[in-house]
């Protein structure tokens, strides 16, 4: 991926599912904390629902952070998943798709 702009069709199927599912705990945030419901335990679990195996969905995570779409922080002893300002472009495809089951729009924090 040597793009500077990534999309949606740079991602394969699995990748987009779970970035899907960040997509969804992201727009579950308070405005307070938009990353208060992204915590890796959370998209494994729910990832877990579309047929990934937990060492398959850590995999995804690591390429996504590789791609620059996402980052992870350790906060209060868990590992929070938070929005990297490349995935604009990425976020914004996969709202319009079956991907992101949230009816919740993310709209990214200003940083």
């Amino acid at each position: 991926m040597t793009s500077n702009i990534l999309t949606e069709k740079n991602l394969d199927v699995e990748e987009r599912k779970v970035f899907g599912r960040i997509i969804d705990m992201w727009s579950l945030g308070s405005e307070d904390d938009p990353y208060s419901q992204s915590t890796v335990s959370e998209i494994i679990k729910y990832s877990k629902k579309d047929g990934l195996s937990e060492e398959e969905i850590l995999v995804i995570l690591k390429k996504l952070e590789e791609y620059k779409l996402i980052h992870v922080v350790e906060e209060d002893g868990e590992a929070h998943i938070k929005y990297n300002v490349d995935a604009v472009h990425i976020v914004k495809e996969l709202q319009k798709t079956a991907y992101v089951q949230s009816r919740t729009k993310f709209i990214p924090p200003h940083h």
